[in-house]
């Protein structure tokens, strides 16, 4: 009979001590040594034939190393299994021996799921933001909207704030003479959106379409390039477009354009303004899980075994070479390596509170997730395929401990106002 010893190194590693005795490994020994029989041929013995003490002496060490190896495996199964130990990654033999009395003494060390400790996980103070809407925030947002159906439509005469302008731009000395190959053709500004030089935006203000005027750039004294603080660079300007943007009419046919679904100007911002409270209240919620998940890990540390991480990483990987072939594995790894511990800590940390609190996914659950799904088709899917089902399980007993650690806290709300 196999016996085994268990040393904890960590919360994730082990030491496994087993001695397996001679009566289980000779069967080995001789059950190879008929199947090296049966392969080779002596000379003066029909294959198969030849004397088993004949084999031994020239197979021997062959032998000799694969009763070693299978012997090492069949202990290594019965001690995982008769202990319930999961296994992640591969076993790390330290010593393999055969004692004198025959028996195969062996030491190895594996890696486990994490056994998780729980320090503390109730009681903690958070902030998280609750947002409050303002009407004028909303009309910027219709605004921005309305900005992207925007018509251009060409003027003459003077650039203005607001204008889309075209422009040809050619740097010259202190003369006035043209700089060679300082010359900028097409360069396309819309006066007011920060994007090109202040000061030499200021100055197209106020210039004539088709009409090269000159402008000057003067850099201070305490310029942070010390080789521009002072200088003066000359630019002679030619406006070749101007254009206005002229928005829509907020109106139920522009609505209707939009989202065939709303009718009236009236349905659109009430539909607007509940889209942007959704996604602040999902910011806030997001932000607000992030800082709960962060802090039970800081006050529950634990390893978690390399191979667990390589293999969260491998789908990490996979998932987004599938979308991006020519990504660099590598950098990927070493990209997403933190959230991929953090995330697996979280894992556990979730599970572990869930055995130590008693959190089950109960039918009512279940019945009630099912009833919410208004589609038939996607409830039958649930309905009859168990992997599915079993995910959506995962994700119910997840919530119901997330909402025991939100019960458990103290929650601060931080007033934000947007307007």
């Amino acid at each position: 009979m196999i016996k085994t010893e268990i040393k904890k190194i960590s919360n994730c590693r082990k030491e496994l001590n087993i001695i397996m005795p001679k009566a289980e490994i000779e069967p080995i020994r001789e059950k190879e040594v008929l199947n090296v029989r049966k392969s080779v041929q002596f000379p003066g013995f029909r294959k198969g034939k030849a004397p088993l003490s004949m084999v031994k002496k020239s197979y021997g060490q062959h032998i000799e190393a694969y009763t070693m190896e299978t012997a090492v495996q069949k202990a290594l199964e019965t001690a995982v299994t008769e202990n319930d130990l999961q296994v992640v990654g591969m076993p790390d033999p330290k010593k393999v021996d055969f004692t004198d009395d025959g028996d195969l003494s062996m030491t190895i060390e594996v890696d486990t799921y994490p056994e998780v400790e729980l320090k503390k996980y109730k009681g903690f103070d958070f902030i998280k933001d609750k947002y409050t809407i303002e009407d004028s925030f909303i009309e910027e947002n219709i605004n921005r909207m309305l900005k992207q159906h925007a018509t251009r439509v060409e003027e003459d005469g003077k650039v203005n704030e607001g204008h889309i302008v075209l422009i040809d731009m050619q740097e010259l000395d202190s003369a006035g003479a043209p700089l060679v190959g300082k010359k900028y053709k097409d360069i396309a500004i819309t006066i007011g959106d920060g994007r090109f030089d202040p000061e030499l935006e200021k100055q197209i203000v106020g210039l004539e379409k088709g009409k090269a005027q000159k402008i000057t750039k003067e850099y201070p004294k305490d310029y942070a390039q010390k080789e521009m603080a002072g200088k003066k660079e000359y630019y002679e300007i030619t406006v070749k477009k101007i254009e206005k943007e002229e928005l829509p009419d907020l109106n139920d046919e522009f609505v209707q354009k939009i989202n065939p679904n709303i009718k009236t100007v009236a349905e659109f911002k009430d539909f607007v303004t509940k889209g942007i409270k959704q996604d602040y209240e999902n910011e806030a919620e997001n932000r607000f899980s992030q800082d709960l998940s962060q802090k039970l890990i800081e006050e529950n540390p634990f390893d978690v075994p390399d191979a667990l991480v390589e293999n969260y990483l491998n789908n990490v990987v996979k998932d987004v070479k599938r979308r991006d072939p020519k990504a660099n594995e590598q950098q990927l790894r070493e990209y997403y390596r933190t959230d991929a511990l953090a995330n697996l800590k979280w894992h556990y940390i979730k599970d572990q509170i869930a055995k130590d609190e008693k959190i089950e996914v109960e039918e009512k659950d279940i019945e009630d997730f099912l009833n919410k799904i208004e589609n038939e088709e996607v409830r039958k899917i649930y309905k009859e395929n168990e992997a599915v089902m079993a995910e959506a399980k995962h994700s119910l007993k997840d919530r119901k401990v997330y909402d025991f650690l939100v019960a458990n806290s103290v929650v601060n709300e931080n007033e934000v106002k947007l307007d």
